[in-house]
């Protein structure tokens, strides 16, 4: 390879190094705050007293680890699908007001009977693609809509 091919294969790197970095700063900066309990009750109660302070609405979510280490994933040996990790306030917002970063809570096809927690990665036009911050890549095959748009994060309680 040619002195001019490795610098321009430098640059590439670097420039998707940085995109990157930039990418995971945002991601990183749109979680709320995380309060850490003594326990699942305690968890729920912290929630419940935010949530009638700020207006929001006390949501349980699952340890599936799609969230770690924000949210815990479940002990090793339980049933993720079955295991509660936090508790999630929403805040008074539409959909309108999601934020590439913003932690949302929303309904899944995948997940019809439980609310999934992820974030807002990128906006085209048929909603917003989400991510978890443990996840890989982003769930690029659906999108959240306002039809499925449940509310944002304004809070975290972890045990």
């Amino acid at each position: 390879m040619n002195r001019i091919g490795i610098v321009v294969a430098a640059c590439i790197l670097v420039a998707l190094v940085a995109f990157g970095w930039l990418h995971q700063r945002t991601m990183i900066a749109g979680l709320p705050p995380r309060e850490v309990c003594e326990n699942g009750q305690a968890a729920l109660i912290a929630a419940g007293e935010f949530a009638r302070a700020q207006g929001g609405t006390v949501i349980a979510v699952l340890g599936t680890g799609s969230m770690a280490p924000y949210i815990p994933a479940a002990p090793a040996g339980s049933d993720p699908l079955a295991t509660l990790a936090a508790y999630a306030v929403t805040t008074p917002a539409t959909f309108a007001d999601i934020r590439p970063g913003s932690l949302c809570l929303y309904r899944a096809e995948w997940s019809p009977s439980v609310s999934v927690i992820h974030q807002a990665a990128q906006r085209d036009g048929d909603g917003w693609v989400m991510s978890g911050l443990h996840n890989a890549r982003s769930e690029a095959s659906w999108r959240v809509t306002p039809a499925n748009f449940i509310g944002i994060t304004a809070r975290v309680f972890v045990w």
